[in-house]
């Protein structure tokens, strides 16, 4: 950029480094003025090429009169060459680079705002209304950050150039573009209902970046053969039968890429640093780990991120904070409960609405997203005669469903209990048929096989029954060029010993509470039929509420006689019906003195 002597600019850093700028010619400021959506200060060429290498040469042309067309037209490609900033409630103000910009501008990416993150769980916290669309922002700046970080650190020796980070956080952006409807109920509870397995959204969101490319929002320079197949690497890097190397795959010799975005070595990556933080904030739930520290704390060593050795503990947090969420908020007893009532309507219009053949053609696949239980509910809207034959009978079952979801009236939690380790480390554990546990049952209550659901639950460190802190190695200082690995025990010895808790739960799709009691009582049943009573299931079910009316104190006396207390306490409950009765009952009155 050229600058005038008549013109003046000041140029201040303040604390965050961040550069304001101010030119006293108006229309020349206009012309240097970044897009709305992007931060208010906006940005000298000069300085912000000196602070970011990633900023590409923007060739503002000031000699252009800002009224024409040709200043709207270089302005518009300005904007796109400039990058957008971001106001996200996590991670505050970030910007992404104009690459970035292109790819979230297709049709395939803002997909993701009709996604939710937690899926059906929005149905129980209130506050987990976000979507995939700002996580996958998320994972993108934080992949940037900890690319860049070790660029700037250790670039001479690892022999990384600036295409790495191009690439990493392309992979960052797009990891989540071929996750299905409803988070993971798409692929691990209606798939594999169907008998699909085998099938990963993230090769999935390989192929619908391919398709955006084929598209044309990414100019073909921007992108090159080679380093789309690094993205696409990069973002399958953690599933079992993908290995960080081959044809087109970032070599050996940059191993440690694969360790940011998507990391099958020991699970530590920024997009649980994302989804944690993410999570743990829209559902208010609190979580100890420091996850800015894990950024920073970091240095690559022998083709590894090893982490400080102060960072043990704090590893250990992050993937607490993960069982944490897993049992107060993703395995919640009644959002499980509407997810299997989203399943049983998804299988019931999936002949008609042909779901499970879409999985394999990206084109098709990016048709579907959350607004699927919308489609199902107006299918009449689109289809005149959808009450004319039986063709649509599978929609009308769905909905059936689906209106008993509106009405909340929710597949009801009947027992749970937890799978003793020893059992599961000996391969002693399969998950019963409901008939294996209905049979347990000897009452009057005629439970029907259909009726009742038995779901498995697991909840570990991420490695399944593995210490993921097994696989990570540590440095003493950023000096260091060794590595470590850490015991627990010569951290501390009030570690576990066991990382995964498995759970089965039992629930009924009959609502009447003479089912639900029946259903429990034959999982109860069973539970000790299989364990001898060594096993405890869960809390009981809530008790009904009891109130005690307060009872008038005769006069001349200071204490209520104990007839009166019994006589006073009514207990009330509520019928299948929903209407409140009062029954009379007797209260032990043991800590009431004579």
């Amino acid at each position: 950029m050229s600058v005038s002597p008549n013109e003046h600019i000041e140029c201040k850093v303040n604390s965050l480094t961040r550069v304001r700028c101010s030119i006293s010619a108006a229309a020349q400021w206009d012309a240097m003025d970044p897009p709305d959506d992007e931060d208010d200060v906006p940005f000298s060429q000069l300085v912000a090429k000196q602070q970011d290498p990633v900023l590409p040469d923007h060739n503002f042309d000031l000699n252009t009169p800002t009224g024409s067309p040709e200043f709207a037209a270089s302005y518009n490609k300005q904007q796109r060459r400039h990058g957008k900033m971001f106001n996200d409630p996590v991670h505050n103000l970030f910007r992404l680079d104009p690459l970035s910009i292109d790819i979230i501008d297709s049709a395939q990416f803002q997909r993701l705002r009709d996604l939710k993150q937690l899926g059906m769980t929005y149905y129980i916290f209130p506050g987990a209304s976000h979507n995939r669309f700002e996580h996958s922002l998320g994972v993108a700046h934080l992949a940037f950050e900890v690319a860049d970080k070790i660029w700037n650190s250790q670039r001479a020796e690892l022999d990384m150039d600036r295409t790495d980070i191009k690439v990493v956080e392309l992979a960052g952006l797009c990891h989540d573009l071929g996750h299905g409807p409803f988070s993971h109920v798409f692929d691990r509870t209606l798939l594999q209902s169907k008998g699909v397995y085998g099938w990963s959204h993230e090769e999935m969101s390989g192929e619908i970046l391919q398709t955006i490319i084929d598209d044309g929002h990414i100019k073909d320079d921007a992108l090159d053969d080679i380093d789309m197949k690094r993205v696409q690497q990069l973002i399958v890097g953690s599933c079992p039968n993908h290995q960080p190397a081959g044809d087109g795959a970032p070599l050996n010799d940059k191993r440690f890429l694969f360790d940011i975005v998507a990391n099958g070595r020991n699970s530590i990556d920024v997009d649980k640093f994302d989804y944690l933080a993410r999570d743990s904030h829209y559902c208010n739930v609190r979580v100890s780990c420091d996850l800015n520290r894990l950024q920073r704390l970091t240095k690559v060593l022998d083709n590894e991120i090893c982490f400080k050795w102060s960072e043990y503990e704090n590893i250990f947090e992050l993937f607490h904070a993960r069982a944490t969420m897993h049992r107060r908020v993703y395995t919640h007893r009644k959002a499980k409960a509407i997810e299997l009532m989203l399943v049983d309507a998804l299988i019931a219009a999936d002949p008609v609405l042909k779901m499970t053949e879409r999985i394999h053609d990206p084109r098709e696949f990016i048709k579907m997203d959350d607004t699927l239980l919308k489609q199902i509910e107006n299918y009449s809207m689109l289809h005149p005669h959808f009450e004319d034959g039986d063709d649509h009978a599978p929609v009308v079952a769905s909905q059936k469903i689906i209106t008993r979801l509106r009405k909340r009236q929710l597949y009801k939690y009947c027992s749970e209990v937890i799978i003793p380790p020893n059992v599961i480390s000996a391969n002693l554990w399969k998950v019963p048929s409901v008939q294996d546990v209905i049979t347990c049952y000897s009452g009057p209550v005629h439970i029907k096989e259909e009726d009742v659901i038995l779901c498995e639950n697991s909840i570990d460190f991420a490695m399944k029954s593995k210490n993921p802190l097994d696989n990570v190695h540590f440095f003493d200082n950023f000096d260091s060029r060794d590595k470590y690995s850490m015991l627990k025990n010569t951290v501390s010895p009030m570690y576990p010993d066991v990382f995964q808790e498995r759970k089965l739960r039992a629930y009924s799709r009959d609502g009447s509470p003479d089912h639900v009691d029946a259903v429990k009582h034959s999982f109860d049943r069973w539970v000790s039929k299989m364990w001898n009573d060594k096993v405890v299931t869960s809390t009981p079910l809530r008790p009904p509420h009891t109130l005690v009316k307060k009872a008038a104190v005769p006069a001349g006396q200071t204490e209520i006689p104990r007839q009166t207390l019994q006589q006073s306490a009514v207990h009330l409950s509520v019928d299948s019906s929903g209407s409140r009765m009062e029954k009379k009952r007797k209260i032990q009155l043991d800590s009431i003195p004579e």
